[in-house]
């Protein structure tokens, strides 16, 4: 294998762009032997003759030297790049980030979250995937994801620390015509008897179970889905009634139906939205400002 070195090319290119050894020495600021030796070491190593001395006229490249010139370019290019990326991910202006999200919650913020952190933070790649609630914890747990977006129900402290997002108050949505469409807050007694439509994730399920429970409601199931944009659809189209956490900015649906929201007069348990991570993984230089960047965008949604 030949050893060449990075510093013998940058050597031997100053050589090449100045014409001489002594302007190539000042140019570097060392001295005229280092630079004449390094040029002899490389061409030891190559077996190439790359310069041929001129008497008080400095140097000229030969053919092999010309044609070296060019991969020796390279190779200094290369690893100048090399030591700024090497300064980027010592600064933590440069890695990459493996963000999880709770699938319900992912369409109203995770775009967003790759847009505008791609523009804050140019250096740092945000792998992203979405999943279900246990699959996210369970993630996190394992070390698989750095972060994730998700709700906090039943978060084990032990394993898991987070920070507060946001906390989404539940409402309910109703078809165009409906009944209590007109009203803009209802008691949940007053959809005791309604056909039901519920969202079927993992974890989300037991949330609006307990609500339902602690006013002694049994919830007459009608339809029941793990995708909320199927939960509003079937609403739009008359099959029932639902009580979702996330608010949509628009209230037509996939199917060019509409839902109208409504408030809940009882003061029902907010779902909190949560940035996650490992508990002895806490956010460091790299994954802090995403942290940070999640929390003031939740302001606004």
């Amino acid at each position: 294998m030949i050893r060449i070195t990075i510093r013998q090319c940058e050597y031997f290119c100053a050589v090449a762009k100045t014409g001489g050894i002594a302007s190539a020495a000042r140019v570097l600021g060392i001295s005229q032997p280092a630079v004449a030796q390094a040029i002899d070491k490389l061409e030891d190593l190559t077996g190439l003759t790359l310069i041929r001395r001129l008497h008080a006229r400095g140097v000229e490249l030969t053919a092999q030297g010309d044609e070296f010139l060019r991969h020796a370019t390279e190779l200094v290019v290369r690893a100048e790049e090399t030591e700024a990326a090497i300064e980027k991910i010592a600064d933590h202006r440069s890695g990459t980030i493996r963000l999880g999200c709770f699938q319900s919650i992912a369409p109203f913020c995770l775009a967003r979250i790759v847009r505008g952190y791609r523009e804050r933070a140019p250096g740092v790649v945000l792998n992203v995937t979405e999943m279900l609630q246990e699959e996210l914890s369970d993630a996190v747990r394992q070390g698989k994801l750095d972060l994730a977006i998700l709700y906090d129900l039943g978060l084990d402290p032990g394993q898991i620390g987070w920070r507060s997002l946001s906390a989404a108050p539940p409402y309910l949505i109703v078809p165009p015509g409906h009944r209590l469409a007109q009203a803009t807050s209802v008691s949940i007694q007053e959809i005791a008897e309604e056909d039901y439509i519920l969202f079927d994730a993992p974890r989300s399920r037991d949330y609006f179970f307990s609500i339902f429970a602690r006013y002694g409601i049994g919830p007459r199931i009608a339809f029941r889905s793990a995708s909320i944009e199927s939960v509003r659809c079937s609403v739009a189209n008359g099959l029932g009634v639902s009580i979702l956490s996330m608010r949509p900015a628009s209230n037509e649906t996939y199917d060019g139906n509409h839902v109208v929201p409504i408030g809940i007069d009882e003061e029902l348990q907010p779902t909190p939205i949560v940035i996650a991570h490992n508990i002895a993984r806490p956010p460091d230089a790299l994954t802090l400002p995403l942290v940070h960047y999640c929390e003031d965008l939740f302001k606004n949604i």
